[in-house]
């Protein structure tokens, strides 16, 4: 009676003479210290990992594929950076484990950041003048939504476009890439 063969045994027959060259078996492991590395930045920040965990699974992570440099968790946690959130999580990394000075681009955040909730109440003012002039609404419950507003959206894309371009450049002088 013949033998009946599972898939996996099917796949691993008609695979068999096949091998990896040295650029895909180069490609698989960057790209699984990759994943690892986000994972310990994902626990991280969901409060899995403390800041000093974070650095000793890193380091054992570097032992284990020969890492000499920061850059690759240096640039994962910079990818992460989000100029319209709190970032002080991605700066400690950037600080403690990558030993990184990241006060550039700290500052072109906050300066975002600053900048940003300036525009976000002029353009409210704006809208409370013409709701009180042209529909003579006026009050301190009146509060405009900048939502649905299509020249505050064209305002906050143009100020997102900028700072995108002042990040990457202090990326670049951060960690060279």
């Amino acid at each position: 009676m013949g033998e009946i063969k599972s898939t996996l045994d099917l796949v691993l027959e008609k695979t068999k003479h096949l091998s990896q060259s040295v650029e895909e078996k180069e490609a698989q492991i960057k790209k699984e210290i990759t994943s690892r590395i986000n994972g310990m930045l994902q626990k991280y920040a969901d409060g899995l990992l403390s800041l000093a965990q974070l650095q000793r699974d890193y380091q054992a992570l570097q032992a284990e594929y020969d890492l000499a440099d920061d850059d690759r968790l240096a640039g994962e946690v910079t990818k992460r950076l989000d100029p319209g959130s709190d970032n002080l999580a991605l700066f400690e990394v950037l600080e403690h484990v990558c030993r990184l000075d990241y006060s550039g681009i700290a500052d072109v955040i906050r300066d975002y950041q600053a900048a940003y909730q300036a525009a976000a109440q002029n353009r409210i003012a704006a809208l409370k003048e013409i709701l009180a002039q042209k529909y003579s609404v006026a009050g301190s419950a009146v509060v405009p939504n900048l939502e649905t507003d299509e020249h505050w959206h064209r305002e906050s894309q143009a100020m997102a476009s900028a700072i995108v371009q002042k990040i990457k450049r202090e990326k670049e002088r951060l960690i060279g890439s």
